[in-house]
C-alpha cells in the first residue's frame, strides 16, 4: 500500500517537462506583462517632459502673462451670476407652473 501511494504521489506531483514549462509560461508571461508597464509608463514620462519642454520655452519666449492669458479659458464679458429659484419661476411660462 506504501508503495502505490508514493508511486501515486510522484505522478501527480512529479516536476514533468510539462509542469516546468507551464510555470515558465506564467512567469514568461509576468514578465511581459511588466515589461509593458513600465515602457507605458516611461512613455508618459516622456510625454510629461516634453510638455514641461514647451511650456517652459514658451515662458522664456513669450513671458509669464502671455502663457498665462492663453492657457485661461475664455470668459464671457460679463459674468453671469447663478438665478435664484424666483427668478427661474419669472421665466417659465404660467401653463407649465399649473401643470404641476
Amino acid at each position: 500500500m506504501g508503495m502505490e501511494w508514493m508511486s501515486g504521489w510522484a505522478r501527480k506531483y512529479a516536476a514533468t517537462p510539462e509542469k516546468l514549462a507551464e510555470g515558465e509560461l506564467r512567469d514568461a508571461r509576468l514578465s511581459l506583462f511588466q515589461a509593458e508597464r513600465q515602457l507605458l509608463e516611461a512613455e508618459m514620462r516622456v510625454d510629461y517632459y516634453r510638455s514641461v519642454l514647451v511650456f517652459l520655452e514658451a515662458i522664456a519666449i513669450d513671458g509669464v502673462e502671455s502663457v498665462a492669458d492663453r492657457q485661461r479659458p475664455h470668459q464671457l464679458a460679463l459674468p453671469q451670476r447663478p438665478m435664484v429659484l424666483h427668478q427661474i419661476l419669472q421665466e417659465e411660462p404660467a401653463d407649465a407652473r399649473r401643470a404641476v
